[in-house]
């Protein structure tokens, strides 16, 4: 059994943002378990052709570590993986983490006032147990009759099969959100015939494509305060968009020009006319992408609507009854996601409960971390903290720096349970359902995963993310129950000077 202050699962964006928090606070006894092989979360795991980041890459970074070296204004993954990596290696985290771990099952044990986490490697105990797997890490397959007949080849979207030649291939595409209209521009020169099978359209924003020279680069890494600058200025522009989520007039400017951008790409009226939603831009995440129209405007390509109703052994069904036969099929169909993160279902309270089931069809976290009945327990990008517009790394690091904060206090206290009180979680819930009722998620006219089965928002954001920054400062210990130590388990701190000057 190994022994830990706190333990943190997963080492993509998220962990990696709370191991150098931890670090940067001077706390050292801490742990991450990662299930793969390597650090990088959904960019480790998405491979496809085409992968990429649609926000901008400025802010795409985390604040205490900006790199200067994007090539480009929307960077690529095979970038977003290296640049974790020399996260990892910079600041020496990787020997704070266990890679090939995956956590099976965590309880909370009040006896010994641990956390006891399951894994296929052993047993971990820790005080604090800090969740950071992500809403995006376990691919999900419609729930369709003969999703399993199929006598072809077919894989999901996030979990990409390179070994397969798609060259001659006849190819569905089910599914036609952000994966989707980056790769099949990529795939559709090689197939012999591209059947896209769309469910709902998306509004599409024109993309910059721009490439950032090596001059450029040379230039940031010799000026931090200009990267820092530059960072600032796109970090406004997207709080700026995500007014629109308010604003109806805004709204309608940007819907406008992915209105004009459709009209300018599509000449063909019925073409025209199945890809434009029925609902309101930021209703869903809005899309970014130049070359997807003209995609599927090639010979060989051919849009169906309606979505899947049934696979077989060699064709699929769509909404409005066509077969369409094809030896493979390329799954875009999301995320395990419904109204709660998969990590939810594997983590239990003192009775055994789970959080997914604490939470049913309603999610809902004190700040998005706090959830009461689950002493020494905090949940990074939980119900709505993290966004819809901007980056969700902004997010990520407004959470780390408040569980770095609560965690000092708790260590300067003498603190063995926090646990946060109801009535401050349900306060702050009341207080983000009204501003979800005003927010386009709600109001818009679409179905989302953002929504639960009510139609309420548990998973954005519904302000400024500079409000969440602004509410997540400092930890508040009032707003928790603090029971003290009778013998000391706090997390061991160290503030090597090295480390306090690397991280500042």
């Amino acid at each position: 059994m190994k022994d830990f202050g706190t333990v943190v699962i997963g080492a993509g964006f998220s962990g990696l943002a709370m191991g150098l928090r931890l670090r940067k606070r001077g706390i050292a006894d801490f742990v991450i378990l990662e299930r793969s092989d390597e650090v990088g979360g959904v960019w480790r795991d998405n491979t496809y052709p085409g992968v990429g980041v649609d926000t901008p890459s400025k802010i795409y970074a985390l604040s205490t570590d900006p790199n200067p070296n994007w090539s480009r204004l929307f960077a690529r993954g095979d970038e977003l993986l290296e640049y974790t990596r020399q996260v990892a290696r910079r600041y020496d985290l990787v020997r704070q983490i266990r890679f090939n771990t995956s956590v099976n099952a965590a309880h909370w044990d009040p006896a010994a006032n641990r956390w006891r986490i399951e894994t296929d490697q052993g047993t971990y105990t820790a005080q604090v147990l800090i969740t950071a797997a992500g809403l995006v890490a376990d691919a999900s397959l419609p729930a369709v009759p003969g999703v399993n007949d199929f006598e072809g080849e077919w894989f999901h979207s996030s979990n990409w099969n390179h070994h397969l030649d798609l060259i001659g291939r006849k190819v569905a595409v089910i599914g036609t959100g952000a994966s989707a209209i980056q790769f099949v521009p990529e795939i559709a020169p090689d197939v012999a015939e591209l059947h896209v099978v769309q469910r709902t359209p998306s509004w599409v924003r024109p993309k910059d494509e721009i490439m950032i020279s090596k001059k450029a680069q040379r230039r940031l890494a010799r000026f931090p305060a200009l990267l820092k600058l530059e960072r600032a200025a796109f970090y406004g522009i997207t709080e700026v968009f995500s007014s629109a989520r308010r604003a109806k007039l805004i709204r309608r400017k940007f819907q406008q020009v992915s209105l004009n951008h459709l009209n300018a790409q599509v000449p063909d009226p019925e073409l025209r006319a199945k890809l434009l939603p029925d609902f309101e831009f930021m209703c869903k995440r809005p899309l970014v992408s130049n070359d997807f129209y003209p995609a599927l405007q090639r010979p060989n390509v051919e849009l169906h609507t309606g979505g899947l109703t049934e696979v077989r052994a060699n064709s699929v069904i769509t909404g409005n009854g066509e077969e369409v036969e094809v030896d493979t099929i390329i799954y875009n169909t999301g995320f395990d996601i419904g109204v709660t993160s998969p990590i939810a279902r594997v983590v239990h309270d003192a009775e055994g409960r789970t959080l997914a089931d604490h939470w049913g069809d309603n999610p809902r976290a004190y700040k998005g971390v706090s959830v009461p009945g689950f002493p020494n327990l905090f949940v990074m990008q939980g119900p709505n903290a993290t966004s819809g517009v901007s980056s969700s790394l902004i997010f990520a690091e407004a959470q780390a720096l408040y569980i770095a904060s609560a965690l000092r206090t708790i260590s300067a206290r003498d603190i063995a349970t926090f646990e946060v009180k109801a009535s401050a979680e349900a306060k702050w819930t009341k207080w983000v359902r009204k501003l979800s009722t005003k927010m386009v998620y709600e109001t818009g006219g679409c179905v989302s995963y953002y929504l639960n089965s009510k139609g309420d928002n548990v998973v954005m954001w519904p302000t400024w993310s500079a409000s969440y920054q602004l509410r997540t400062r400092t930890f508040d210990a009032d707003a928790y129950h603090l029971v003290n130590n009778i013998k000391s388990v706090a997390p061991k701190l160290v503030t090597p000077s090295h480390e306090s000057v690397a991280l500042a």
